[in-house]
């Protein structure tokens, strides 16, 4: 096990972005699928892309791969998988499975299957109960694919978002429009005039401040039975050596309501990244009349859309944010035209399960 096979998950769209990301960070990328890409990574490299990672949504490692036409196939192969080598005794076991064009075509069985086969691979008897842990077993053509979750809660789960809005982006998309923008090595001040709970804004100090984007949590892999505590504690210790200081308020987040800046200050103290955010009560419609704003401005932003805000404000929003030098937004392909602005790239992803467009100009992707 001195290199494992690794899937790293991402929103559709965002692959090439997170192979990107893993190529910062000297990560070993194999193929590029659809929603993820695959890798060969060491220990020490899976430790490393859950501390850093900021684009991808979880890490499956892969333990096991055989053909099974039959449930005898399956069992035989799943036999022969070291469970015992890779999972605690006592643990909650989750089983996700997934079939098509298989002759095992049956989920639920295929699930009893595997639970009997991990639980008889343990002597004594493997006892359910402890930390969760998640299996994913996939049937396709008649070859059964077994991973184990390294990650647990999903990447975006930062730790430090406790309080949100209505309507929320995710950390990882946040981190994905900031670095395919090239927002993320901008030299000025980034402004988001719709901040909602801070998120852009947070991903952009904590990135340029070398944060690690999960230090404030923890991951399945570390209760693995191959894992050393020490190599973990090791790196924690590396990375947190590495954070810059403050930045001195080079990010700038706005929101019409108070109760959401108030949400956003608290979720920046728990990031870190307070004091390297100015934070305002402020229309988003008259962005150009602010104290801290101007024609030189660089946006990045999430604006509402859809039952949020009504087509007349809607369009009255982007064509005020449409006037910044600098803009990178996701947003909705139908909500485009109304920033009034000829955009240097678009990206297709998705937002909450709803199909968004990501979109810049004069930022350098």
């Amino acid at each position: 096990m001195s290199r494992l096979a690794a899937y790293i998950v991402t929103a559709p769209g965002l692959e090439q972005v997170t192979a990107a990301e893993m190529a910062r960070l000297d990560l070993k990328v194999v193929d590029l699928g659809v929603g993820g890409l695959t890798a060969s990574i060491t220990w020490s490299q899976l430790m490393l892309a859950h501390l850093h990672l900021r684009t991808a949504t979880r890490i499956l490692i892969r333990i096991g791969r055989f053909e099974a036409s039959g449930f005898g196939d399956l069992q035989a192969g799943l036999k022969e998988i070291p469970f015992h080598e890779w999972l605690p005794k006592r643990c909650a076991l989750n089983i996700s499975v997934s079939a098509s064009a298989s002759r095992l075509n049956h989920t639920g069985a295929i699930e009893e299957r595997v639970r009997a086969v991990v639980r008889r691979s343990y002597d004594p008897a493997y006892e359910y109960e402890g930390g969760v842990h998640t299996l994913h077993v996939r049937m396709s053509r008649n070859i059964c694919t077994v991973s184990i979750d390294a990650t647990g809660d999903p990447l975006y789960q930062r730790g430090w978002r406790t309080e949100s809005g209505p309507a929320p982006i995710r950390e990882t998309l946040a981190a994905a429009l900031l670095q395919w923008s090239g927002a993320s090595t901008h030299k000025g001040v980034l402004t988001d005039p719709c901040c909602g709970a801070g998120t852009i804004m947070i991903e952009a100090a904590q990135m340029a401040r070398r944060m690690p984007a999960g230090r404030n949590r923890s991951f399945a892999f570390e209760n693995w039975m191959p894992v050393d505590p020490a190599q973990w504690s090791k790196l924690l210790a590396a990375s947190d050596a590495d954070v810059r200081g403050p930045l001195k308020k080079k990010y700038v987040a706005r929101d019409l309501k108070g109760d959401m800046i108030a949400k956003a200050q608290a979720n920046a103290e728990r990031a870190g990244v307070l004091d390297d955010i100015v934070f305002e009560v402020g229309d988003a419609t008259k962005l150009f009349n602010g104290p801290t704003v101007g024609a030189g401005l660089a946006v990045v932003t999430n604006p509402p859309y859809g039952e949020r805000l009504s087509a007349a404000n809607q369009r009255a929003l982007y064509l005020e944010l449409g006037k910044a030098e600098r803009l990178a937004v996701v947003a909705p392909t139908s909500s485009l035209p109304s920033f009034k602005r000829e955009f240097d790239d678009t990206l297709a992803t998705s937002n909450g399960g709803l199909a968004v467009q990501f979109a810049r100009v004069a930022f350098s992707g």
